[in-house]
C-alpha cells in the first residue's frame, strides 16, 4: 500500500479555507447565547457541510460556499468603513479588519480552489 505525498499546495488551497471558516463559526457558536435560535442552527449546518466538503471535495458546493462567504466578507467590510467614518471605530477594530479581509482571501481559495485537477 504507498501512501500519498504530502501535498502542501492542496493542504493550503483545499483544506485550509474549510478549516478556518469552521473555526470562525465555532467562534460564533461559542460567544453566542446559549439559547438555540434558528441563525445558530443555520450556522451549525454550513459548518457540517464544510467539514463534509472537506471529504467530499465538491466543486459546486465549494463555490457557492465561498460566494456566500465572499458577500459576507464584504458587507463586513462595508461596516467597518461605516464605523470608522462616524467614529465609533476603536483599535479593536484591527482585529476586526484582520478577520475580514482573511475571510475575503479565504472565500476567493474557496472558490478558485477547484479549478484544476490536483493532484
Amino acid at each position: 500500500m504507498k501512501l500519498k505525498s504530502f501535498n502542501l499546495n492542496r493542504l493550503l488551497r483545499l483544506i485550509l479555507p474549510s478549516i478556518f471558516f469552521i473555526v470562525c463559526i465555532i467562534g460564533y457558536l461559542y460567544g453566542s447565547t446559549p439559547f438555540v435560535t434558528i441563525i445558530n442552527l443555520i450556522a451549525a449546518g454550513i459548518a457540517l457541510l464544510l467539514l463534509g466538503n472537506i471529504f467530499l471535495q465538491n466543486k459546486i458546493i465549494s463555490r457557492i460556499l465561498g460566494i456566500i462567504f465572499l458577500l459576507g466578507s464584504c458587507f463586513m467590510l462595508f461596516a467597518l468603513y461605516s464605523d470608522v467614518v462616524n467614529g465609533k471605530a476603536t483599535l479593536g477594530y484591527l482585529i476586526g479588519l484582520f478577520l475580514v479581509l482573511s475571510g475575503f482571501v479565504m472565500s476567493i481559495l474557496l472558490i478558485l480552489s477547484y479549478k484544476k485537477k490536483m493532484a
